[in-house]
């Protein structure tokens, strides 16, 4: 069986976002599993089979994957999180999120300079592809209690994990020489 498509894309979207939940973790933010990963997870599956308009379906398909409560300043946010090993990111369906989560947060976790970007969507314009360093902010910028010396250690594991990802793709697109 072949890790691939939907699934390799479902893998490596949860390995990034357990690497960012622990991050604000071990910096002191209560994190909790939000989006369709999370809550939904029973769903999820018949959700993505079909094809609707109804806007709780959209709203569940685009949900944030992480609710994180700073409980020092009462501040709750919405963050979705999102990687690349390019030195952009394309961001689809962008206008679903300015719909119906406005007010959360994407992550973008890459393999370059800072490593771990934050933005508001509501600061984002609808344009495909975004660029971390004219287009967001360093997430200690966004969240303040990060931990420099926490996240100086996740920079170094992100790195590594982008670089096993990428060696995990191209192992999937070469033919296999195991006969079925």
């Amino acid at each position: 069986m072949k890790l691939e498509g939907f699934h390799l894309s479902l893998f490596k979207g949860n390995i990034f976002k357990e690497l960012v939940k622990a991050l604000f973790e071990e910096s002191g933010y209560i994190v909790v599993a939000y989006g369709y990963e999370g809550p939904f997870s029973q769903i999820k599956n018949k959700i993505a089979q079909i094809e609707t308009s109804s806007p709780t379906a959209l709203r569940i398909r685009h949900s944030p994957d992480l609710l994180v409560y700073d409980d020092k300043t009462n501040d709750i946010r919405l963050v979705e999180i999102k990687m690349s090993s390019y030195e952009t990111r394309h961001i689809k369906r962008i206008e679903h999120y300015r719909k119906y989560w406005e007010d959360a947060v994407i992550v973008l976790v890459l393999p370059f300079e800072n490593v771990f970007y934050a933005q508001e969507i509501s600061n984002l314009g609808i344009k495909g592809y975004y660029d971390p360093k004219s287009d967001f902010k360093r997430i200690q910028d966004v969240f303040p209690r990060i931990d420099s010396s926490a996240l100086s250690e996740y920079q170094d594991v992100a790195r590594r994990m982008i670089e096993a990802t990428k060696q995990k793709e191209n192992i999937s697109k070469a033919p296999s020489k195991i006969p079925p």
